[in-house]
C-alpha cells in the first residue's frame, strides 16, 4: 500500500512530483508518498488535491508518459553517435575563449536567481512568447531592469521574489 507522509521543512526548493512530473517549489510542509518503508518521491499540491482516486490516475498517466519516452530514448539508443572526445571538445572551447578575447569581448554571467526562477516554473512560460533570444538573455544576464528593453519589463515582478 502506498502511504502519503507529511513533514516540515525549512528548505524551499524546486522538485519534481514524483505523481506528476511537474516540477514545483517545496514549502513549509512537504508532502511525500511512501511504500512500506521506502520514500519514493514529493508529491505536489494539485497532486495531494485529489486524494487517493485521483492521484492513483495521475500515476497511470505518468507511467504512460514515461513509457513513451523511454521507448524514444530506447530507439535513439539504436543510433551511432558522432561527438567529440572530451579532450577536442576542450580545445574548441578554449578556441571560441581565446577569440571572444581577440575581440575584447567579455561573457556576461548569468543571475543564477533567474535561472532558477525559470527552472522552477516560477515564471510561466506565457511570459516568455514572443520575446526574441536576446531579450531573455538580457533578462537573465542584467541585473538593472532600467536597462532592460521595454519588452521584457513585465518580467521585473518576478525578480523581486526571493529565492532560497
Amino acid at each position: 500500500m502506498l502511504k502519503v507522509k507529511f513533514h516540515r521543512t525549512n528548505v524551499f526548493l524546486p522538485t519534481l512530483c514524483v505523481t506528476c512530473g511537474n516540477r514545483y517549489i517545496k514549502e513549509e510542509i512537504e508532502a511525500a508518498l511512501w511504500k512500506d518503508e521506502r520514500r519514493i518521491g514529493n508529491i505536489c499540491k494539485e497532486c495531494l488535491r485529489m486524494c487517493s482516486q485521483g492521484l492513483s490516475q495521475v500515476l497511470r498517466e505518468q507511467t504512460q508518459i514515461l513509457r513513451e519516452r523511454a521507448k524514444v530514448l530506447e530507439d535513439l539508443s539504436q543510433l551511432p553517435v558522432e561527438c567529440l572526445t572530451w579532450e577536442e571538445y576542450l580545445q574548441e572551447l578554449e578556441k571560441e575563449k581565446s577569440k571572444e578575447r581577440e575581440r575584447g569581448e567579455k561573457r556576461p554571467q548569468m543571475i543564477m536567481s533567474r535561472v532558477i526562477l525559470i527552472g522552477a516554473d516560477i515564471i510561466p512560460k506565457e511570459e516568455f512568447e514572443g520575446l526574441k533570444p536576446e531579450d531573455i538573455k538580457i533578462f537573465l544576464t542584467e541585473p538593472d531592469p532600467a536597462k532592460w528593453p521595454p519588452d521584457i519589463l513585465h518580467l521585473k515582478k518576478y525578480i523581486e521574489q526571493e529565492i532560497e
